[in-house]
């Protein structure tokens, strides 16, 4: 459904708006007059049909200029982009809106900009005005809208176009709780229905919720493009790290890591970064005294960690934290030293303790465990290991949802 070949975008940064003129007449002297800014460099990928990817990468990385060359909103310098389908975008909710116009003559309008024929607008109109719950509000000037009215209109229009490819671009919740939810639910049918979908987000859980694969994006580079799990924990690693250039970190060039990785033999992990990875020595997982991966859903699980908080660390600030995520990465249960108002009381060997009640359906569950530093924005990691130790829940019967909570039903007549 789209396929991106040596794709390249370049932006001239000019010093004075003179320079323009100058670059025309002395195009011989063209490195002294402008700056060429490379937003995006040589990306290469393809996209089948039914595939959900989230696009990932730092304020700056491209994924936006991506977009909009993707879109035909901005043209590339050079390169080939192939787009087999119709394509409805959320890059900016309402651009094209008029703001004279009704909101009944704004879906119009936009069915319009997208080659829609009025006919095809007709069948979803109602739809349309339905999803956005605005009520009256949609014969009324759009100029007249809360902000709130105006982004719900927006999505509702982009989304129930009923495109072959959706491309979304930090837009997916917008307006209430209960409205989020609602496009959540459209987002998962439109995957059901088999549409091709580009999802850009900062937020990883999201990334990891509704899609397959992930493509990193740095630089104006493509970094990585792979399982959704793998690539976002790299992108986890780098950006928590003080790592500049990404695909060093991707390469694995940072030895002192290797070296520590080679002592540490006990753990499968997925993922294993941080500053002085081989803090966390030891993670055991038991049910009582006998250490054990397997437990009925409601046992209790005790986590013990054994970490080596190391001579520098500040100790007001240092923690340690885990969590419990399921096959898809998303963060399930997560409890940390510092949620409990705890602190370390001495450098060098400690050993932390976690229990609690393991009320999860039938599956198999991933523990992740951290010796982290709160004082920083993101979290910063001594030692993270993504895949510290694992858990399978066994279920007499298997049930709906991913937890199973004690509940009390009665049935009155």
């Amino acid at each position: 459904m789209i396929e991106v070949k040596n794709l390249t975008k370049i932006y001239k940064i000019y010093d004075k708006p003179g320079d323009r003129i100058k670059e025309a007449l002395f195009p011989k002297r063209k490195e002294d007059i402008v700056q060429e800014f490379y937003a995006l460099r040589d990306v290469n990928f393809s996209i089948e049909k039914g595939e959900t990817v989230g696009i990932i990468g730092k304020n700056g990385s491209g994924k936006s200029t991506l977009l909009k060359i993707l879109t035909g909103v901005i043209n590339q310098t050079s390169g080939e982009k192939i787009m087999d389908g119709t394509v409805s975008a959320l890059l900016e909710l309402g651009a094209g809106f008029n703001p004279e116009y009704s909101g009944i003559e704004n879906i119009y309008l936009n069915g319009t900009i997208m080659g829609l024929k009025k006919e095809d607008v007709d069948k979803t109109v109602d739809d349309i005005a339905a999803f956005a719950e605005i009520g009256d509000f949609i014969e009324r000037p759009v100029k007249n809208y809360s902000s709130g009215m105006f982004v719900r209109l927006a999505f509702a229009v982009a989304i129930n176009s009923d495109p072959d490819i959706l491309i979304v671009d930090e837009a997916l919740a917008v307006g209430d709780y209960r409205f989020q939810a609602k496009c959540y639910n459209k987002f998962e049918e439109l995957k059901e229905k088999g549409k091709t979908i580009l999802f850009v987000s900062h937020d990883v859980d999201a990334v990891r919720r509704f899609c397959t694969r992930a493509i990193w994006l740095d630089n104006g580079k493509l970094i990585m493009d792979g399982d959704v799990c793998e690539v976002t924990s790299k992108y986890m690693e780098f950006i928590t790290s003080n790592e500049t250039d990404a695909e060093a970190c991707v390469k694995g060039l940072n030895k002192k890591t290797e070296e520590l990785l080679e002592q540490e033999k006990e753990f499968n992990e997925i993922n294993r970064f941080g500053s002085k990875v081989g803090c966390i020595k030891n993670v055991r997982v038991s049910r009582g005294d006998k250490e054990t991966e397997v437990f009925m859903s409601g046992d209790t699980v005790t986590v013990e960690v054994v970490a080596d908080v190391p001579s520098d660390a500040d100790l007001s600030n240092c923690g340690l934290a885990i969590s419990l995520k399921d096959k898809n990465g998303m963060d399930l249960m997560v409890a940390a030293l510092h949620d409990y108002d705890m602190r370390f009381r001495h450098h060098g060997r400690n050993i932390v303790r976690i229990t609690f009640p393991a009320y999860l359906n039938v599956g198999e569950y991933t523990l992740t465990a951290g010796l982290e530093m709160r004082d920083t924005l993101p979290i910063s990691y001594y030692d993270y290991i993504e895949g510290a130790a694992y858990i399978k829940i066994m279920c007499e019967r298997e049930y709906f949802g991913v937890l199973k909570v004690p509940s009390e039903i009665t049935l009155g007549e």
